[in-house]
């Protein structure tokens, strides 16, 4: 029996798919048109790597958002086959306009949940979410709460709870993990990512020698995990027992506050730190000025989380990790790998 795996080949998808090829079960790799091709390249990666076996991974062409997910042909088989569905294919883009992060991230996922409803035998689902369906609320968020009728930030925020809101209510008939991720940044050995946005713009604010004032007080604590912590949490945790209908916050139990944040990356730079506190009103002008934000790489959207105070409860992930010896690394101990990998790739003016 198969795995089928959307948002492949995106960052977090072909890690896990890689994470996952050595246990040598089929996995279904469900890719856009559009991205067809670079499924096969990877595809073809992998097994001339030896990570997979020939025939174990098979790229189909599909699309969340369409009815039967897109699958055509290969729907019946498909369907028959599937006992594992990982559906970690959504719009992450924190300046989404809100119809585009509607249809992927709540139409798709709930297309998700209608296929998996029409599999013949029983499929588990493992659904990655985001810590930040807690939108504006403020203080420790924990794993079992998901609508205390807060707002949101942005549509990313808004789709991503309503598609979780999805879920939850699935678990009464389908066996299902829920997994929260925070804010992902690249492989604390290597520093690989597959894009430099979210913290990075910061990291190029403080290499320019931009950031010359904290704007507010700097309480937020943006919760950073690497990508290969998460994709071992996914795997592991879509394998280990106790699991069924639980939910997992895939978070640093102890983050730093943005302002702690911002002077551990000026030391390891060997930058100068922000040296005064603003009031944050001063700076939210800043952003009218298009060339600044493109200079700059700091978006509103971004700029709304650096005061915000919320903190992650981690009880399920620790009890389901640490048997297994996983824990997330804290961010001064791969700090270097990042920022490094941030350097000698990013194109700063």
């Amino acid at each position: 029996m198969a795995n089928l795996i959307t948002g492949v080949p995106g960052f977090i998808g072909r890690r896990l798919v890689e994470k996952l090829a050595p246990d040598g079960k089929p996995m279904f790799l469900l890719c856009e048109p559009r991205f067809a091709a670079q499924g096969e390249a990877f595809v073809k990666e992998l097994v001339e790597r030896g990570v997979a076996r020939p025939k174990q991974l098979e790229v189909v062409q599909g699309d969340i958002t369409q009815e039967e997910l897109g699958l055509g042909a290969n729907l019946a088989r498909v369907r028959l086959e599937t006992t594992d569905v990982f559906h970690l294919a959504a719009v992450y883009d924190l300046a989404v306009p809100e119809e585009l992060a509607r249809r992927v991230n709540v139409l798709g996922t709930g297309k998700v949940l209608k296929f998996i409803r029409s599999c013949p035998g029983k499929v588990r689902h493992h659904y990655v979410s985001t810590c930040y369906v807690a939108g504006s609320r403020e203080g420790m968020v924990f794993e079992n709460e998901l609508d205390r009728g807060q707002g949101f930030k942005n549509h990313y925020e808004s789709t991503k709870f309503a598609a979780e809101v999805l879920v939850e209510r699935s678990k009464k008939e389908i066996d299902t993990r829920i997994l929260r991720p925070a804010i992902v940044v690249g492989d604390s050995r290597t520093g690989e990512t597959q894009k430099f946005d979210g913290p990075y713009a910061t990291f190029g604010a403080i290499i320019m020698g931009w950031l010359v004032a904290i704007p507010g007080s700097g309480k937020g604590r943006p919760n950073i995990v690497p990508v290969d912590f998460v994709v071992d949490a996914i795997a592991a945790i879509s394998k280990a027992p106790d699991t069924a209908g639980k939910t997992f916050q895939l978070a640093d139990p102890a983050p730093l506050t943005s302002r702690e944040f911002v002077d551990l990356v000026a030391e390891r730079l060997g930058a100068p730190r922000p040296k005064v506190s603003l009031p944050a009103a001063l700076f939210r002008p800043l952003f009218r000025v298009p060339k600044l934000v493109e200079l700059s790489g700091i978006t509103p959207e971004s700029f709304a989380y650096f005061n915000h105070y919320q903190v992650f409860d981690t009880t399920n992930t620790r009890a389901a990790l640490e048997p297994l010896g996983l824990r997330v690394p804290p961010i001064g101990s791969y700090l270097n790998q990042i920022l490094r990998y941030y350097r000698d790739r990013a194109k700063l003016p």
